[in-house]
């Protein structure tokens, strides 16, 4: 019932990840998963892991960060890393109880493409700002600290 934002990083992306709000961390966890994994229905191919990742982001290596946003609309939210194919390494820089400021560094990838989801609970109404693309492959990353969305209300 909430709203999932995810975004691709290829492999000549930034691949460093800055709190989307300020708030407090109440959860950061490291999540053990596969890599190299991708999901049966896209045969052999070697752009399988960007087709994948629905399922990769379900097996993976993950980085878990639960923050408790300052602004009472948006609530608690979820930063979810994902490694694909061969990146496990999800480097989580901050700590329970810490808080941060919308911006600030919470941790990084070490090596090649990978991919992120921003979760927010039902209720969150969210007008997103894709910068005049259309979700895809072919679409651009978002610039550092830019806008992805607003909370309407």
């Amino acid at each position: 019932g909430g709203t999932i934002y995810q975004a691709f990083l290829s492999a000549l992306s930034y691949h460093r990840w800055h709190s989307p709000v300020s708030g407090t961390i109440v959860k950061a966890e490291v999540i053990d998963g596969s890599y190299y994994s991708e999901t049966p229905g896209e045969g052999f191919d070697p752009a399988a892991p960007n087709e994948s990742q629905g399922y990769i982001t379900g097996v993976a290596a993950r980085g878990l960060i639960l923050i408790e946003a300052d602004d009472p609309r948006i609530g608690l939210m979820g930063f979810l890393s994902v490694g694909m194919a061969e990146v496990s390494t999800n480097d989580i820089r901050v700590y329970v109880g810490q808080h941060v400021n919308k911006g600030d560094e919470t941790g990084m990838f070490h090596f090649g493409g990978s991919t992120h989801c921003l979760i927010f609970r039902p209720g969150v109404d969210l007008e997103f700002d894709l910068h005049g693309q259309e979700p895809g492959l072919e679409s651009s990353n978002i610039p550092i600290n830019a806008r992805i969305a607003n909370v309407k209300g």
